[in-house]
């Protein structure tokens, strides 16, 4: 019995090793590329390590400072829409558990259906509104039609709804408000979730591409997703040296790597803990 757990180990820690490998192959090409010549980048057969390595790249990508300019305009809109959904998301989703009202489940069932649809079923009516208010080629008009997540309420919703009755019972007993209760109460008991939320949203915020190409077109607003496809398209220095291509895109996953290292004990705890709240 010991032998054969033994084997049994011994394949899974084989099996979750290749698993990792191949998915950490992308990344470790991507950032070998990023020092390589472009000679080197298309030798045949490809070369894993650089003769020398060209550190140069980095500085050639980041020197005038636009791609800078593309990750602030993406950070700080992400955090800023990130912020907006966790607050409405949870007032959405304690008035869905936690308040009696008429047609809630009316409105939980038109929810689903809006959840059920493409999100590109969308973008025409939100550009044609956008326009007519004058928020075209602004970040406000972007962080305004960003700010609502289906999947957020619906998370927050099975979150909050495991949580014992009796603890919101005896919160409203003490004096408490529905606002003390959802951030004095139900929040502190679900913080994982909250923060598993905030990253995936913020993640989500900050990779975004299509919609932000479709609402900004000048060069200064542009997003980080939208700085890297002008690096391809771009005639000249940028659209043949692909070390520098290469470059630029480790900047741009380096921050998001370390920000899912930091949080990634948080996503777990928020997945299986927060979404099972014992009563």
């Amino acid at each position: 019995m010991r032998r054969k757990k033994g084997v049994k180990n011994l394949f899974i820690h084989i099996s979750l090793a290749l698993v990792s490998m191949i998915l950490a192959f992308p990344f470790l090409w991507m950032f070998t590329n990023s020092i390589k010549t472009k000679e080197e980048i298309w030798a045949v057969p490809p070369r894993v390590w650089p003769a020398v390595a060209q550190w140069d790249n980095y500085a050639d990508a980041l020197s005038d400072g636009t791609f800078l300019m593309y990750m602030w305009n993406s950070a700080y809109t992400a955090v800023i829409i990130t912020v907006i959904i966790l607050a409405n998301s949870a007032m959405f989703a304690y008035a869905l558990t936690n308040i009696r009202f008429r047609g809630k489940t009316l409105l939980i069932s038109l929810i689903m259906v809006t959840y059920i649809m493409p999100a590109t079923t969308t973008y025409v009516p939100s550009y044609v509104i956008l326009s007519k208010i004058g928020l075209i080629n602004t970040h406000l008009g972007y962080i305004i039609s960003s700010c609502a997540s289906i999947f957020n309420i619906f998370f927050l919703r099975t979150t909050f709804s495991q949580i014992s009755p009796g603890i919101v019972e005896a919160a409203r007993i003490d004096g408490a408000g529905h606002w003390k209760i959802l951030w004095w109460v139900l929040a502190p008991m679900s913080k994982s979730a909250f923060v598993t939320l905030g990253l995936l949203s913020f993640l989500g915020c900050y990779n975004s591409y299509l919609w932000p190409s479709l609402l900004l077109r000048r060069k200064e607003k542009y997003l980080v997703s939208m700085g890297l496809q002008a690096f391809f398209s771009a005639e000249g220095a940028f659209g043949l040296k692909w070390g520098t291509i290469m470059a630029a895109c480790c900047v741009i996953v380096f921050p998001l790597l370390l920000l899912f290292l930091f949080g990634q004990r948080w996503i777990l705890n928020g997945i299986t803990s927060d979404s099972a709240v014992k009563e």
